[in-house]
């Protein structure tokens, strides 16, 4: 370097020496850091003046100079300033302010970029147009064809939520940091694309929803908690949004739609089912018990099984009838499935998968009340004169059993057979072999013997008094209806307030189901009705009749 250039340099120095220091003092809040910070700019200042490089605009190339160093200078020494950058300065600084070395990104810049991919999308736009590809306010006008005035909105909203962004702590319990897995079923009719499971296969869906249950969150809100992009978060909202599973508020927002069940609802669901159950349980199998002999005496299908099997069959099937019919028929209307515009007509219900042993530590007898599951309320019609229910419970093992409309019709065929005394053809010993692979169907001596209960019409009706008879007996409809009613209050308080009475009504007439297996689960544990044997869960709690 010849004398003329450091002479150059010192008084170029010295030209800025104070809004130098006056940048660092501003940066690091302590002298002696400020003085660190400003020798280190002058370094950097010097540096990038070398020969034959010509600047229009030296007040602006000491700004970038200030800003990269500052920005390095935090790399190496306090990273936790960072958030007191601008988006100006980080951007300019990202700039090529000197030689190669300081061509390396920094981090700042990577924050900036994943705090930019949170914005709405026309937030995001205006950015980039104006901080990445150095477009001015009327240029971004002209090109978005809307009012300078608007860019500049965008632009001043945009700044603010950049600058709160980086200068957010994230939290460990962020979805983005802990995302947490939402199943997602309904009660109804699904669209023809399986909605609205279909919307729910990636986890990211179902942590949007998550995320905006509470509250009604914006996009970038949204995309903050659950560490996406907005444009990812944009493109499941829509979806929700259209078949109103997620609706919009104001000022932006947005808010999930539909019940989600998670731990609090598990702990106050399980301990008032568990209560509920204790209570009644015994009434139940005493009324039917006691008909036992003359429910037999109908002489159904499936009527020489044993006492304990035929209960497993007789308590559940009866109990879900009660709970189904203890309000009336304007109820049932005022409660039913939800027309939707994606076709289907049907209520979206969350729950939320947690680990086994978080649901050890946070719900209370964990090891009784997951025993009150259901997998499915499966009801059956073969279009014909044939219906059957299936229910999948923990003595089922949990599974989902196929039983479908021809099964029901294969059942019919060996019942007339074994009714008729007809020699099985060869296509009677197929549909044999089909049912007995399911379990609902044996060889005994040569003849098919079915494992179920099938009942005859007149046989169907006979069984209906009897129970009838047994369940007013003990006022089983008021006893059910209690606990119909403490689901819905207990939900009432739960639920999000914009989430309409139809849907916790339908929910819950659904939901309560699990008094049912929890009348089981009692009865078992108090030691007045014993578990299904291990061959006894393929055909546990299955029936066909004839209407």
């Amino acid at each position: 370097m010849t004398g003329a250039n450091v002479n150059m340099d010192e008084a170029l120095v010295r030209r800025y020496s104070k809004r130098v220091f006056s940048f660092a003092l501003a940066r690091t809040g302590n002298r002696q850091e400020a003085e660190d910070l400003a020798q280190e700019i002058a370094i950097a200042l010097i540096q990038s003046l070398r020969p034959g490089r010509e600047i229009d605009n030296m007040d602006a190339w000491v700004q970038r100079i200030c800003s990269f160093t500052w920005s390095n200078y935090v790399a190496k020494h306090k990273r936790h300033w960072r958030s007191d950058a601008s988006i100006d300065e980080i951007v300019v600084a990202s700039g090529d302010p000197s030689p190669p070395e300081m061509l390396v990104v920094d981090e700042t810049m990577h924050l900036l970029q994943r705090e930019v991919a949170f914005l709405t999308k026309r937030h995001r736009e205006i950015t980039v147009m104006h901080y990445f590809h150095s477009m001015n306010v009327q240029q971004i006008a002209a090109t978005l064809h809307i009012p300078p005035g608007t860019v500049k909105w965008h632009l001043f909203e945009a700044r603010k939520k950049l600058k709160e962004g980086l200068s957010m702590s994230i939290s460990k319990e962020q979805l983005s940091y802990k995302p947490l897995r939402l199943g997602v079923g309904h009660c109804g009719t699904p669209g023809p694309k399986e909605e609205p499971n279909s919307y729910f296969t990636s986890l990211l869906a179902g942590n949007i929803a998550i995320a905006a249950y509470d509250r009604p969150l914006t996009i970038d809100e949204i995309a903050r908690k659950v560490g996406a992009a907005s444009a990812y978060v944009e493109e499941h909202v829509e979806k929700l949004k259209y078949s109103e599973l997620m609706l919009q508020t104001g000022g932006g927002r947005f808010q999930t739609n539909f019940l989600i069940r998670n731990m609090r609802s598990h702990q106050q669901e399980s301990a008032f089912l568990k209560l509920k159950a204790e209570e009644i349980a015994a009434d139940f199998l005493q009324a039917i018990a006691s008909r036992l002999e003359a429910i037999k005496g109908i002489c159904f299908h499936g009527n020489r099984t044993n006492e304990k099997f035929l209960l497993w069959w007789l308590i559940p099937f009866t109990v879900h009838n009660q709970y189904c019919s203890v309000k009336d028929a304007a109820y049932h209307a005022a409660s039913g499935p939800i027309e939707r515009p994606d076709g289907g007509r049907y209520i979206a219900v969350g729950d939320i998968k947690y680990d086994e042993d978080a649901y050890k530590v946070e719900v209370e007898n964990r090891e009784i009340v997951r025993k009150y599951a259901t997998n499915g309320i499966k009801f059956r019609e073969n279009g014909g004169n044939l219906c059957g229910l299936q229910m999948e419970s923990w003595w089922s093992g949990m599974t989902w059993r196929e039983f479908d409309g021809p099964d029901l019709t294969d059942l019919g065929r060996i019942a007339e057979a074994i009714d008729n005394g007809r020699e099985s053809s060869d296509y009677d010993k197929l549909t044999i072999s089909r049912m007995a692979e399911k379990g609902l169907v044996t060889v005994e001596d040569g003849q098919p013997v079915i494992q179920i209960p099938f009942l005859r019409k007149s046989q169907y009706e006979k069984l209906m008094i009897i129970l009838e008879e047994a369940m007013n007996e003990i006022e089983a409809g008021k006893k059910l209806e209690s606990v119909l009613d403490g689901f819905v209050a207990i939900w009432e308080k739960l639920a999000p307030s914009h989430i309409s009475k139809r849907e916790i009504n339908y929910f819950v007439l659904n939901q309560g189901m699990g008094i049912v297996f929890a009348i089981m689960e009692a009865l078992v544990r108090l030691g007045q009705l014993k578990e299904p044997l291990h061959n006894e869960m393929q055909r546990l709690t299955t029936m066909v009749w004839e209407k």
